[in-house]
């Protein structure tokens, strides 16, 4: 039986209102008083998770950026990958359409050539927003990825002049549509949840990852039964048409399938 569930955050755990629901906090807490670990894995920053983290009450690990930072539950670094300092240095200095927000994060901030109320609304910590500046001025060496917000035409044109210039170097995804990441080659959910299993001495069998995004198919791929929020992003759901699909964030589908679980336990 399952020993360890890993879920996403944005249209996967949290509801319309980027929060975790009551009825989820309290599936979890069983989770946990069961014996089994929870595990969160997002594109969201470090900080941001830590403010889920906060509310469910219980110190977790963090898979966060997609994978490019690994968090123990007591908060120790356990894995960090950046973006090449070539790669984003270069990237801060090409020119992308002006309708197109560019972002960047490190370890302490997050800097975007402008803001926008879409994303501010997003936001689950309010002291955590965007720094607007010139992110040709800003030095890059601690890059933990950088990300595009815009209609997808535009996004696809980017991935396909970031694809052509940097090849195998960067790994670009699609974690909403109108969302394009772009991080180090290796850094995905999918590794950060190896890291994750190996470091707590479970098998991929004996886990259950839910997601809803492109950018968790490495991880829905890697574990041992993957499920799909019945509001998934259609390119995920072709990818995983085998998967088993659950009710969509707004109906609560991660505590949903957890609360099966724990009765047939």
């Amino acid at each position: 039986m399952y020993q360890i569930a890993i879920s996403d955050l944005d249209g996967t755990l949290l509801g319309p209102d980027h929060q975790v629901s009551n009825e989820t906090k309290a599936v979890i807490k069983q989770w946990k008083q069961s014996g089994k670990k929870f595990v969160i894995a997002t594109g969201r920053h470090y900080i941001e998770a830590k403010q889920i983290q906060d509310t469910l009450g219980e110190p977790i690990p963090l898979i966060t950026s997609n994978g490019a930072r690994v968090h123990d539950q007591d908060g120790k670094i356990v894995l960090q990958q950046n973006l090449p300092h070539d790669i984003a240095t270069a990237i801060c200095e090409m020119d992308f359409d002006p309708a197109v927000q560019v972002n960047l994060f490190t370890d302490q901030q997050w800097y975007a050539n402008f803001s926008l109320q879409a994303l501010m609304g997003m936001s689950i910590d309010s002291n955590f927003m965007c720094k607007e500046v010139d992110l040709k001025t800003l030095d890059q060496s601690n890059t933990i990825k950088i990300f595009f917000w815009g209609e997808r035409d535009k996004l696809n044109q980017i991935y396909n002049r970031l694809n052509d210039a940097f090849s195998d170097r960067v790994n670009l995804t699609f974690s909403l549509d109108k969302c394009l990441e772009v991080m180090e080659a290796k850094t995905n959910k999918g590794m950060a949840v190896d890291a994750v299993l190996n470091s707590m001495g479970f098998t991929a069998e004996q886990g259950i990852a839910f997601g809803d995004g492109m950018n968790d198919v490495e991880m829905l791929r890697k574990i041992g039964t993957p499920i799909l929020m019945a509001n998934s992003q259609k390119d995920l759901l072709n990818s995983l048409p085998n998967a088993e699909v659950t009710k969509s964030s707004k109906e609560h589908g991660v505590a949903v399938k957890l609360a099966a679980i724990l009765e047939q336990a």
